[in-house]
Parts: C-alpha cells; structure tokens; sequence
C-alpha cells in the first residue's frame, strides 16, 4: 500500500506540473477520490481527505474543504495521529481568518499547535507560527489595534527562528515577506525594505522563485512610493509587472497597475498616470475582489482630477464611496455576526466554568481531609514505634546491669523484670488503645465536616440552578417584548404612511376634477406636502431605527420625487446634496422636510422658467462658533432671485411662506433669504447640549447626484 500511495502522488505531483493549476486541481480530486472508494487503513484514508480538503481550499471552494475535513477528523482522534490532526485544524484556521472568522481561527491554530508539538513536528510548528502571525496581522488591520500587528511580529519571529534551524529556505522567504509588511504596518518602512531585500538574496544557496520574486518587486515599489522615492518603485513595479503578465496573475497585475499610478502622481507625470489607473480599474473587472476595486476608482479619482480632468474625477470618486459604504454595510453585519457567536462562546464558557470551579473545590476538600488523615496516622505510627523501641531499650539495659550486678538474686530479679515488663506492656496498650480513639473521633469530625461541605455544595448548586432559569428566562422576556415592540413601532409608521398615501391619493382624485387652475395648483402643492411627510414614515419602517430618519436619503428621495413630478430629466438638472448630518430625529425631520419641500417647489414654479441647465442646492451641515454649536439648512436655487423688499421677500404672507416661518419657529431656527446667484434660504437652528449631543458623529459628508 506504501507503494501504491508513492506511485499515486508522483502521478499527482506530474499532473500538476504539465497542467494549468484549476486543471491541474480538478484532476487531483478526482483521482483521490476514486482512491476512496477501495478498502485502505484509517490513517491512509484520513489523509486522503486531508488532501482532498487541501486541493478544494486551493480552487476556494472553502465549504467543500470544510465538509472533508470534519469526515477526516474522527478517524485521526481514533488512530491517535496527532500530526494529521494538527493538519486539520490549521487548514480549518486557514479557511475560517481568510473568511473574517478571527476568533475562530485562533482556536484553531492553538489546537493545530498542541497537537504538531505532541507529534514533535516543530516544521510543522513553524508553519503555525507564521499563520498566527499573519492572523494578528490582520486582526490588527481590521480593528486598527496596533497590539495585535505587535503580536503577529513576535509569531512571525519564532516562525523565522525554527526556519532557520531547519534551513528551510521557501517558507524562511514567506516569513521574510510577511515580516517586511507587518513593520510597514508599524510604520518602520526601512526595516521592512530590509526584509524584502533579505528575501530576495540566495537563502541556503536557493534562489527566489518567480512566484515570490512578483510579490516582493510589488512590495517594494509600493514601500518606496510611501517614501516618496517614485523613480526606484517604477524600476521595481516594471520587474513584478513583467513576471506577473507572463503568469496572468490578473489580481496582482491591478495591484502593480495602481502602485505606478501612484508613482507616476508623485512624479508629476500625470498622462501615463491616467494610462496606469485605467489599465488597473480594466483588470480590475475580471477580478471579484471588491476592496481591491475600490482602491483602483480611489487612486482613479484622485489622478484625473491631478490631469485636471474633474467630472471623471467626480465619477469615479462616486463609485468609490458607493463601493466602500457596501464594504461597509458587509463588515458592520459580519462584525453582528461574529459579536452573537462571541457571546455564545462566552456564556457556555461561563457555565462550563462555573460547573469545573465547584468539581475542583470538591475535589480539593477531599484531597486536604484524606492528607490530614493519612499525616495524624503517619504520626500515631511514629509515635507507637519509638515508645516501643524507648521501652525495648529500657527493658534490656535493666535486665543487663541486673545479671551483671547481682547474680545471686537472680530469681527475684527476674520476677521483677517480668512484673515491669508486664507492667510496661499494659501501659503501652492502654496508651494504644486512647491514641486510636482520639483518632477514631478525629476521623468521624472530618468526616461529619466533610458531608456538612457537600450538601452545602449541593444546596448552592440548586440555588445557582434556579437563578440561572430566572435569568434566562428575562432575558427570553425581554428580548421578546422588544421585537413585539419593534413590530408595533413598524407597523404604526407603515399604517401613517398608507393613510398618508390615501390622502395624497384623494387629493390627485380632487384636482382631476377641478377646473380652475389655480385650484389645481393648490391642491397638488398640498399634496406633495403629504408626500414629503409620507416619505419620512416610509423611511422608519424599512428600517430598523424607528425614531431617526436617514436625512441624506430621505433629501435626496424628495428631491428626486419634485425633479420627476415637474417633468425634468435627472440628466439636465444639476442637483447637489451636501449633507454630513445624515440621522436626525423625526420630530425634527419633519419639518424640515415640509420646509425643503416648499422651497424646492417654489424654485420649480418660479425660477426655471430661463435656465438652460437648472440647479438646487440643498446643504445641511453641522457649525460651532463662539455662542455654541447647531446646524444649517440651505436651499439654494439658479434661478433670477427674489425681491427682498424691507428685507423680506415680496409676497412673504403667502401660506407657503408663512409655512415655512412657522416652521423655522417650530424648530427655534432664524431664518434669511439672499439673493446669492439665485434664491438663497438659509436656516440656522441653535442646539441645546442635550440635542447636541444626540447627533451622530460624521467624519465624511455625504454626497450624491440624483438616481437616474
């Protein structure tokens, strides 16, 4: 059978040589998988899974990989193969840190460690150290934690350590690499240059493969750029670019493509700059990484705009911020993900913790009573052996000085001794007999104690048992009445909106059988006044938060609802949305969305009527100044102005304008209108601490044209 297994892998090691590496792959699951299906030893057939399980994570189709490997591990805990096991469960890390399963990886790898340690594998030990340093590597990068990216330096190290030993020349050049971008990380580019060029060298008198030649040319272009050397990351990203288009290596390719329009930004040459990106973002699209692809229309951006050439600046700019809000939207729902799997974890460590405290604390009672037993009787021995040896001595040393000394009275001395002797003997045995019943009554108190300890034990168990149902079910209770909570609060925003709609819809009724136009007009500026509250509550209940509005969607859905209902084409109106308070609350959102929606309506109405390319402008932003902090709403118009007569707007007691006075002092706001290339209203509403502190945070604002 060994030899059979020798043939079979230098069959499979050919295959893979002569075929491309998917080809190459398939054909190996498919032999190793008839070899399953002949009568081969446990050991033999574990391996063969773990292969399988190796071959399917190499093409990424990890769930297969998973399901081979859960069939192999049984067989390798009966056969005791602890180096197959080893196997396994570093495969399974594998999987689990390139799919965001940090925690789980971990595990993993520690287990992955004990078992190549009992194997005495420490090549094997090498190889998880390298993956534990890559595991706090990325852990480091995705909660931005420095003391991971620290703690994967260390695991890197001792990768490096044992690889040293063995000469083992290809993984000492992977724990070289990774090492050189773990202190870029850190932020110590030169020491990171270092290790790239120390891969580079012979290691052993084995040179760099392609393979890594590719990886390690990119790296340092890239390191270089970061120093602001861009003449030496070209010469390097030339050499990866070369190796990898004759490996069609397509993701790597995008990876180079950026990296030289980066050096080429730095170096002012901004035609083949542009010439890089486009290369970059045109490979980008045969290649499913969407992190990858949002750096190329990042790098996009910033070099058109450098070439001077904005609106495709602004477009890819676009599509970088859609594409990174979905990344976001991803993590935020894997970060919930892995938060409820932690939780679990935790709570049955808890329990399992609870439950081994109390073994060990019984266990440990028993052991004290059984060694302060066997040390009093150990004592009571000792005693009784050196009395007897005491009196022995005694005996002999009378009997000898009575021969030796009177040997005439040799009777009557030895009556005597034998009256002492008798004598001495009911001593020791009356002293025998009360040292075994103090220890008898010694026994049965440490006994009596020790019973008294276990229904004490087994009382607190009951208790914590009871407390632990109470507990749970709360917690049950609670959970519930939110969700029933949340399913109210839902249902009574969609109930609003639907009565909402039925309002906007019998007024579209009643203004198709006016006839006078004016009366028309009335009722259909009414209407969208329903619509902008309606849009409000249709937003509440799409989501989950019930009682904030997303006021960069809620904006652009009712601008977009106007730019429609006047017969414009999002194409020839020029809408800008700058918002960087996205959540307000309802109470406040509401009528300031009744106060833009009237804005809005009276620009659609009265300024457009000779602008060739219409515009509004609509800002809401977050100021502090000297007498505190709050926000602004701005609604801006292309439009000929508007007469501010006495510092008011002419017609200002119309019922739209004095909406929208009545709003702003609904909201504590003042309230102006300029004449500022067009019709200007602004509205500034000062902030209590208390609402200031209920807005959120915003680092970016949010921008976006209207939807096509």
């Amino acid at each position: 059978m060994l030899v059979y297994l020798k043939r079979f892998a230098g069959v499979a090691l050919l295959l893979t040589a002569v075929m491309s590496p998917a080809l190459a792959q398939s054909r190996l699951i498919d032999s190793l998988k008839t070899t399953l299906t002949r009568r081969l030893p446990d050991t033999t057939r574990a391996h063969i899974y773990y292969d399988i399980a190796n071959a399917f994570y190499k093409q990424g189709q990890s769930d297969s990989a998973v399901r081979y490997l859960t069939r192999m591990e049984p067989i390798a805990l009966r056969q005791k193969d602890h180096a197959g096991l080893g196997d396994c469960n570093r495969l399974n890390g594998v999987i689990c840190m390139h799919r965001g399963l940090f925690e789980e990886a971990l595990t993993f790898y520690q287990t992955a460690l004990a078992h190549y340690t009992k194997a005495g594998n420490q090549k094997s030990v090498a190889k998880v150290y390298h993956n534990l340093g890559l595991l706090y590597k990325m852990m480091g990068d995705s909660q931005h934690v420095l003391a991971y990216t620290r703690r994967g330096l260390a695991y890197m190290q001792q990768a490096i350590a044992l690889n040293e030993r063995f000469k083992a020349a290809q993984s000492l050049r992977g724990n070289y690499i990774n090492l050189g971008i773990i202190y870029e990380d850190l932020g110590d580019y030169k020491l990171g240059r270092d290790y790239f060029y120390k891969a580079l060298d012979p290691i052993d008198n084995t040179l760099v493969t392609p393979e890594d030649a590719r990886i390690l040319y990119n790296n340092l272009g890239k390191n270089y750029n970061v120093e602001g050397q861009h003449q030496q990351a070209i010469v390097y990203l030339e050499k990866a670019l070369a190796i990898n288009e004759s490996l069609r290596k397509n993701s790597s390719l995008v990876h180079n493509y950026r990296n030289l329009a980066t050096a080429y930004n730095g170096l002012g040459q901004w035609d083949k700059a542009v010439r890089c990106a486009e290369k970059a973002l045109d490979l980008s699209k045969r290649v499913n990484d969407a992190p990858l692809t949002s750096s190329v229309y990042g790098i996009l951006a910033k070099t058109y705009a450098n070439a001077g050439r904005y609106d495709k600046a602004y477009a890819a700019s676009v599509v970088h911020k859609q594409i990174e809000d979905s990344l976001m939207t991803l993590a935020k729902t894997r970060t919930i993900a892995q938060l409820q799997g932690r939780y679990a974890v935790q709570q049955a460590n808890a329990l399992a913790g609870i439950r081994a405290n109390l073994e060990l604390a019984k266990t440990q009672a028993i052991v004290r009573v059984e060694a302060q037993k066997a040390k009093e009787i150990a004592a009571i021995q000792g005693e009784e052996n050196r009395r007897i040896a005491q009196i022995k001595a005694i005996a002999e040393v009378a009997k000898t000085r009575a021969v030796a000394g009177v040997q005439a009275k040799y009777e009557s001395q030895k009556k005597a001794q034998q009256i002492a002797l008798l004598d001495g003997q009911n001593q020791q045995r009356t002293r025998q007999i009360n040292y075994m019943t103090g220890g008898l009554v010694l026994l049965m108190m440490l006994l009596g104690g020790l019973v008294g300890q276990y229904f004490v034990i087994r009382r607190t168990n009951r208790r914590l048992s009871v407390q632990n149902g109470i507990i749970t079910a709360n917690s049950e209770q609670l959970v519930s009445q939110a969700d029933k909570l949340r399913v109210l609060m839902k249902e009574l925003h969609h109930r609003v909106k639907n009565n909402l709609a039925i309002v906007s819809s019998l007024l579209k009724l009643q203004s198709n059988r006016l006839d006078d136009e004016k009366a028309i007009q009335a009722v259909r500026v009414g209407q969208q006044r329903v619509e902008a509250m309606s849009l409000i509550h249709q937003r509440l209940y799409y989501t989950d938060q019930l009682t904030t509005v997303n006021m960069a969607e809620y904006l652009n859905d009712l601008a977009a609802s106007l730019i429609r209902a006047y017969g414009y084409h999002p194409d020839s109106f020029d809408l800008q949305l700058n918002v960087d308070l996205p959540e307000l609350d309802v109470d406040m959102a509401i009528p300031m969305g009744l106060i833009v929606n009237e804005l809005a309506t009276n620009a659609f109405k009265y300024a457009y009527d000779h602008c060739r390319y219409p515009m509004l402008r609509i800002a809401l932003r977050r100021y502090a100044d000297a007498a505190g902090s709050g926000m602004t709403l701005e609604v801006q118009d292309n439009g000929p102005g508007i007469d501010l007569s006495n510092g008011q707007p002419a017609g200002s007691r119309s019922f739209g304008k004095r909406l929208i006075t009545s709003l702003s002092e609904q909201l504590d706001g003042q309230c102006e209108w300029l004449n500022q290339n067009g019709t200007l209203f602004r509205l500034s509403i000062q902030l209590t601490q208390q609402a200031e502190t209920e807005l959120p945070v915003i680092t970016q604002p949010y921008l976006t044209p209207i939807p096509a």
